[in-house]
């Protein structure tokens, strides 16, 4: 079996597809499930047991370590930061920066003047982490310098920088529509995290073109400082890097990033969309009485002239799934955690509508567009053209 194969097998050993039936409602409490997740907050916030002992090749012990050194303190308001990345942080670097990246990165600025903006070389990012997970937990800072491919590390210091700061991640090619501040926040119950929906293919061969029937994408999100859903995420990868390093570094990652699934994800991964996509699902149906805020608009697609009918995997016995949230017209929200709709941080194709919201009145699907990525990057997805509905 070849490295590639094998590496996709380990991949998929280690997360399965996770599914779940769709209920029509607005707002549901769930019973108390079983999981190994998320030890109550006072046990990490008062710390009143002390850290498991480290074990990198433990992913419960990574995620327990992490909860403990890093206790998210769900009360407090979400950072007011803006991340973004790139090989260098040198705005007069011709070579590895481009001019128009520097004037979508002052509309980040201009656009929330409330928010502290830092941009980092994946080298500053690595720097910053390290001052953190070195003393505490020294395992991450290991993973994180065993990547053999700059690639690699980009797309795990994402994660790991709004994990330990909280904020706004977005990629250097990004434009910002909405200013921050009138972004989804539900009334129901504070939003503490935001993904987007990234790849929603409703077709019948859908299998044909995606490895994965919906994503979310990992270009721009938002979260509190150490959420636990990073912080699975994070345990994760660590995980997947002490358990399959020597098969990591047999792997030419610049050709495996090049072969790639219709939405531009490579097929080979485990820092990227994917595996994001994989723990949230994990996680949210794991979460002990989980509670979904919804709309009525999302279960009556003919308000968006949209066919009814769901395309994809046939999937039972678990709460959420992409059926939950394919085809939103508004944002979806399981505790503390909101779905946003595609529109949200993938926008329209035409340029012609990148036009700024910057009081935050436009309303309906309009409303929730907030950003998107330019594909201006060597390092950007970019979505080979299928159309679906």
């Amino acid at each position: 079996m070849s490295a590639w194969k094998t590496f996709f097998v380990s991949l998929f050993v280690c997360f399965s597809v996770l599914n779940i039936y769709q209920a029509n409602f607005t707002t549901r409490k769930y019973p108390k499930s079983v999981s190994s997740a998320d030890l109550p907050q006072e046990v990490y916030v008062h710390r009143t047991t002390p850290p498991p002992v480290k074990n990198p090749y433990s992913l419960t012990t990574i995620e327990a370590r992490l909860g403990y050194y890093f206790p998210y303190l769900k009360d407090d308001p979400v950072e007011k930061n803006i991340f973004q990345l790139w090989k260098t942080s040198d705005l007069d670097d011709p070579t590895l920066f481009k001019p128009e990246w520097e004037d979508l990165i002052d509309r980040w600025k201009k656009a929330n003047g409330d928010h502290d903006l830092m941009l980092y070389s994946i080298q500053e990012a690595e720097n910053n982490v390290v001052d953190f997970l070195r003393p505490t937990v020294p395992e991450v800072v290991d993973a994180l310098r065993l990547l053999p491919h700059d690639r690699l590390k980009f797309e795990f210091l994402k994660f790991l920088i709004i994990y330990l700061n909280g904020g706004v991640y977005a990629d250097v090619d990004t434009i910002n529509i909405k200013p921050i501040r009138f972004w989804f926040n539900s009334p129901m119950s504070p939003t503490k995290f935001w993904l987007g929906v990234d790849t929603d293919y409703n077709a019948a061969d859908w299998s044909d073109h995606y490895l994965r029937r919906l994503t979310f994408s990992t270009d721009i999100f938002r979260s509190k400082a150490h959420h636990p859903m990073l912080g699975k995420l994070i345990a994760r990868i660590t995980y997947i890097i002490f358990t399959q390093k020597d098969l990591i570094k047999s792997i030419d990652w610049d050709n495996a990033y090049e072969v790639t699934d219709a939405s531009g994800n490579p097929t080979i991964q485990f820092t990227g969309e994917f595996i994001l996509t994989d723990t949230t699902f994990e996680y949210i149906n794991t979460l002990p009485d989980s509670v979904l805020f919804t709309s009525a608009s999302n279960d009556d697609l003919s308000l968006t002239g949209l066919s009814k009918k769901i395309y994809g995997p046939d999937v039972k016995d678990q709460k959420f799934s992409y059926k939950k949230f394919t085809l939103l017209s508004n944002p979806v929200q399981i505790n503390d955690l909101a779905i946003l709709p595609k529109v949200s941080f993938n926008g329209y194709e035409s340029e012609e509508r990148d036009k700024f919201d910057d009081d935050g009145t436009r309303s309906g699907w309009e409303g929730f567009y907030y950003a998107r990525s330019k594909k201006l990057t060597g390092w950007s997805l970019k979505e080979l053209k299928a159309i679906s509905n």
